[in-house]
């Protein structure tokens, strides 16, 4: 062989040996796939794939990969038909899976990575909106924008249900969703476009929280939307998220202000929902807060004229919660009645 070296033909394991070395490189250049062409392998469906977009503003690409040209953003909730997906799964942020052709709304074809999507059943629509929801108000760091879209698909969804608990569902979502997207506005831009816009849509619903900052969603709003839906069953959510929603207070230490804060609203739910789904914890948390302070000063003999005030109002709050408790078969009621025992029903 001219310009190198010549075979041994008369030693066949030789000649062999160096044949694999010639031709070995020819050989895996031709059965090796570049990791962006393997990507690119589609596997066709039979039949279209209905799925729904998990997330606000899901970018849908020219290509399967995550560098691809963004074709146009999708809105959380948007249903798209996937007709194909990729042959092999591609890992972002955490999430594994295969990126899917998918028709999009408008006509467009585009990838959407199959992390961020789930599969899509018509006849589990509600379910399947409440679930989107409900994950979504429970993301943290998400933007004023995301929330919006959040709180719209919510609001949409409401006219969609098909029946009065389905309605009272979804409309406590939107007022959750409301909640969370009042606490993205920044203190330093309120004035400022979009939240300034956001304000005047929204102020009969907010108050601002001077102290934590942001708004708050009014809390008589959870009231009456319970009184709206209190025949069914999900009136006893919507109460004790009325327990729940943040209000602006600047109690601090002190142990009186919090009762009035917090302690009314949990024997509201009692009253209401004597043995509803969370009366344990109200009855909990009514023990927490009546403090030994909280008592005392029920019990205080002073003339004051501010603590005849505070006492009336805690001795009116404390025969309201009796009437809850003699309703109630919860958890905790005999180690709160002993503690209200303490502050005499009659006393002046």
């Amino acid at each position: 062989m001219r310009g190198g070296s010549t075979l041994n033909f008369d030693d066949p394991e030789v000649a062999m040996k160096r044949l694999s070395a010639i031709f070995a490189p020819a050989v895996l250049s031709l059965v090796t796939v570049s990791p962006a062409l393997a990507q690119t392998g589609e596997v066709k469906f039979d039949a279209a794939q209905p799925k729904i977009v998990t997330v606000s503003a899901m970018r849908a690409r020219r290509g399967p990969q995550a560098a691809a040209q963004e074709i146009t953003r999708l809105k959380l909730g948007t249903v798209v038909s996937a007709t194909a997906r990729t042959a092999r799964q591609d890992t972002i942020g955490g999430k594994t899976d295969y990126w899917y052709r998918a028709n999009l709304p408008g006509g467009a074809t585009g990838w959407l990575f199959g992390g961020l999507l789930l599969d899509y059943d018509s006849g589990r629509r509600h379910q399947l909106l409440s679930q989107l929801i409900e994950a979504r108000l429970k993301a943290e760091n998400t933007s004023f924008a995301d929330r919006q879209e959040i709180y719209n698909l919510a609001a949409g969804a409401i006219g969609e249900a098909e029946d009065a608990n389905a309605r009272g569902e979804f409309e406590l979502l939107k007022l959750l969703a409301l909640a969370n997207w009042a606490g993205s506005v920044p203190d330093n831009m309120r004035d400022k476009s979009p939240y300034r816009e956001w304000h005047r849509a929204h102020a009969a619903e907010v108050i601002p929280n001077e102290f934590g900052g942001g708004y708050n969603l009014r809390t008589e709003l959870f009231w009456n939307l319970e009184a709206k839906y209190h025949a069914h069953p999900i009136a006893d959510r919507i109460a004790w998220e009325a327990t729940q929603n943040e209000q602006p207070s600047d109690c601090e230490s002190d142990e009186v202000c919090a009762f009035f804060a917090f302690g009314e609203r949990q024997v509201k739910y009692l009253s209401l929902h004597p043995n509803g789904a969370h009366a344990a914890e109200a009855i909990q948390s009514l023990t927490e807060l009546l403090t030994d302070d909280v008592i005392n000063r029920a019990n205080s003999k002073s003339s004051d004229q501010y603590v005849a005030e505070e006492r009336a109002g805690l001795k009116k709050a404390l025969a309201s919660l009796r009437l809850a408790l003699a309703k109630t078969s919860a958890r905790g009621k005999a180690g709160l009645l002993a503690k209200l025992e303490r502050v005499p029903a009659t006393a002046r």
